[in-house]
C-alpha cells in the first residue's frame, strides 16, 4: 500500500470533521469527499452533455458518427463536437473515479 504525506493545513480540516462526528475516521472522510465530488462533477458534465443532446436530438456517439461521415464541414457542429467530446471524456473520468470509490462506502 502506498502512503502519502499530507500537509497539516490540508489534514487539519479532515481531522476536524472526524472530531466533530461528521465522519467515523479520516479514511471515511476522504472516501466520502471523493464520492461527493465525483457525483457533483458527473452531474455538472451530464448537464452540459444534455444541452447538446437536446440541441441535436442525438446522443454523443450518434452525433460523432454523423459529423465524421458528413460530406461538408459545418464549423459550428465541429466546435460543438469538440466541446461535447471534452464533456464526455470528463464525465467518463469522474464516473470511473466514482465507481472505483463506491465499493468502500
Amino acid at each position: 500500500m502506498e502512503t502519502v504525506e499530507i500537509p497539516e493545513n490540508v489534514w487539519k480540516p479532515i481531522t476536524g470533521m472526524v472530531h466533530h462526528g461528521l465522519f467515523k475516521n479520516e479514511r471515511s472522510a476522504i472516501i466520502n469527499i471523493v464520492h461527493d465530488l465525483s457525483l457533483s462533477k458527473m452531474k455538472e458534465f451530464e448537464s452540459s452533455m444534455h444541452a447538446f443532446e437536446t440541441k441535436y436530438g442525438l446522443v454523443f456517439e450518434d452525433f460523432e458518427q454523423q459529423i465524421k461521415s458528413a460530406e461538408n464541414e459545418d464549423f459550428e457542429k465541429w466546435d460543438d463536437y469538440i466541446e461535447w467530446k471534452a464533456y464526455s471524456k470528463a464525465y467518463n473520468y469522474w464516473r470511473s473515479a466514482h465507481e472505483e470509490i463506491c465499493p468502500w462506502l
